[in-house]
């Protein structure tokens, strides 16, 4: 018998008896009570499990709505405050490292990730606070000090508060996020353009914090109770989410293990082309912010930058709904690329009568590729067993890194653009460079579509088209080293899709979403609640309550029901 059998036995036996036990108590309960038939009672069940899957939209789409609008609001704040423009920079390199050391801390994996998670949730909303407070009061008081210090605060909250709201993301699908990510786009743009200088100042205090509120609203309906993130923490929680691997199986652990970097390995090249990429595009889009001198036609909707949000989100939304469960992030990074070459070829040619309508350009083309970006992180925290703080913690240092150094370089040009020491054309003509270099050589369409990669059209019982073919040569090519991770890497994406359906279907909770998904992968009681952070006990009650709702009584029946089950 192998290991992997061996380790089953303990979850498997006990369980399987007080699930029998549980079962007929159901079935008496429904008895009694007039429970209807089954497939009436299927239609009933689906109804609680859609309204709690349209809250938790809701509850992440005007979240992390706010959270951008209030960095919105952080970054436009030279605009009350000119004397700020030079030190705008302390603002995103504060959230760019303190980003970068929540992924740093949390690449090691195992009970780093617990207690980073409980360190931000407590710090970060002192951070908000004390920037709500310090930015207005520097504006009123014309204090460059005080500005720097509520820059500095604001950026210690800024990062964490994305990486923390990309943590909540990557507990729902893909597919969730595609829809939720341009959405809250949306909904930053609204509250961007509906405060004025005098309703910002409320924004400050009140829009950051309430954002905070809302994460904390999610994360408890996801797992992670307020208590456990604030409070003082469970010593059996605390003792079970404790590193075990050097008691665990060398065999077990090696069978169970999804495909995928696993925690404290090096960043995957097409990862780290990704990340570079991000920084490169947010340097692009924001060298021209100063430079803008001429009218604004858009300045009644709060500005080129603002209305792109709004046309890119909707646009992105109906783009998803068309393609449903064909969507292809490869398609929005081959309409990203081009709007904004486009944006840097009118900035050549019409910058000096037509600068805001070039810039219009830029931000759209930018804003799809940063929703996209959100969309392919949430795909590799899920798919590649990659824990979410450490991806988003990167992937918020690098944007906010390209942000600074963009706008460093954008203060620098306009100095040398206004004295007639380069020419506006032929910065963009440089950046269009930067942006052919980006396509061709560090981010071509090939390494997108691996880190987006879909269960194949053959599992799908689909003929290949021409254009899939031409894809599937182009990450043949990039990736022609790894192709059993290729294949594992599907493996484990249609075991997933598999797990999510069955939630569905069945009426789990979120917690018991998750829990089934390690169950799936053949993973040990104590493995399951070492890798979810809680104690063994908790998690033996969310085993039972899955094999209670999916009728089984092995892990193996288990395994079995989630390989045959069609969503």
């Amino acid at each position: 018998m192998s290991a992997t059998t061996h380790a089953r036995e303990p979850i498997e036996e006990p369980i399987e008896n007080a699930t029998e036990e549980r079962t007929d108590d159901a079935a008496r309960q429904a008895a009694d009570c007039g429970t209807p038939a089954e497939g009436e009672g299927e239609t009933r069940r689906r109804r609680p499990v859609d309204d709690a899957a349209l809250l938790n939209f809701l509850i992440v789409v005007l979240g992390f709505g706010l959270c951008r609008a209030w960095i919105v609001f952080c970054l436009g704040a030279p605009l009350v405050f000119p004397a700020a423009s030079p030190t705008h920079w302390i603002y995103l390199a504060s959230g760019a490292l303190c980003a970068a050391v929540v992924a740093l801390i949390c690449r090691a994996g195992g009970s780093a990730i617990a207690l980073m998670r409980r360190l931000l949730f407590r710090i970060t909303p002192f951070a908000l606070l004390a920037s709500g407070i310090l930015i207005p009061l520097a504006i009123r008081t014309n204090s460059e000090l005080l500005m720097v210090c509520g820059f500095v605060a604001g950026g210690i909250g800024a990062g964490p508060l994305q990486v923390l709201w990309g943590d909540r993301f990557s507990h729902h699908s893909v597919h969730f996020a595609a829809f939720a990510s341009p959405a809250a786009a949306i909904v930053t743009a609204s509250v961007a353009a509906l405060s004025s200088s005098q309703t910002s100042f409320m924004g400050f205090i009140v829009v950051p914090l309430l954002s905070f509120g809302l994460l904390v609203f999610h994360a408890d309906r996801t797992g992670h109770p307020w208590r456990e993130l604030v409070g003082k923490s469970d010593p059996d929680s605390s003792r079970d989410s404790a590193p075990q691997s050097a008691v665990a199986e060398p065999a077990e652990a090696m069978t169970a293990q999804p495909t995928g970097f696993r925690a404290g390995s090096r960043v995957p090249l097409g990862v780290g082309k990704l990340m570079f990429s991000i920084m490169t595009f947010s340097l692009l889009c924001r060298m021209f912010d100063t430079m803008n001198s001429g009218e604004n036609p858009l300045a009644f909707l709060g500005g080129s930058p603002i209305f792109a949000l709004v046309v890119v989100g909707a646009a992105f939304i109906a783009i998803v709904a068309k393609a449903g469960d064909r969507f292809n992030p490869t398609f929005i990074y081959r309409l990203s690329l081009p709007i904004m070459v486009a944006g840097y070829v009118a900035i050549a040619l019409l910058f000096d009568s037509h600068a805001a309508i070039s810039l219009l350009i830029i931000n759209v083309g930018y804003e799809f590729f940063d929703i996209l970006t959100w969309v392919l992180f949430v795909d590799a925290s899920r798919r590649r067993n990659e824990n979410a703080l450490y991806i988003f913690g990167l992937g918020v240092a690098f944007m906010f890194c390209g942000m600074a150094l963009g706008n460093a370089a954008s203060h620098i040009l306009d100095t040398l653009v206004a004295g007639g020491n380069v020419q506006a054309n032929v910065v963009a003509m440089a950046a269009i460079l930067c942006l052919v270099i980006v396509a061709f050589l560090v981010l071509p369409e090939g390494t997108v579509a691996q880190l987006s990669r879909r269960e194949g059209h053959a599992e799908r019982g689909e003929e290949p088209t021409a254009e899939n073919n031409d894809l599937a040569e182009s990450e043949a090519k990039d990736s022609a080293a790894g192709d059993g991770q290729a294949d594992g890497a599907a493996t484990a994406d249609r075991i997933e899709r598999h797990c999510a359906a069955v939630a569905r279907d069945f009426g789990l909770t979120p917690r018991e979403s998750e829990v089934i998904v390690l169950l799936a992968y053949g993973r040990t009681l104590a493995i399951i609640a070492r890798d979810l952070h809680i104690a063994q006990g908790t998690a033996r009650t969310h085993i039972e309550n899955i094999y209670r709702k999916l009728d089984v009584h092995k892990q193996q029946e288990l395994i079995d029901l989630v390989e045959n089950h069609e969503g």
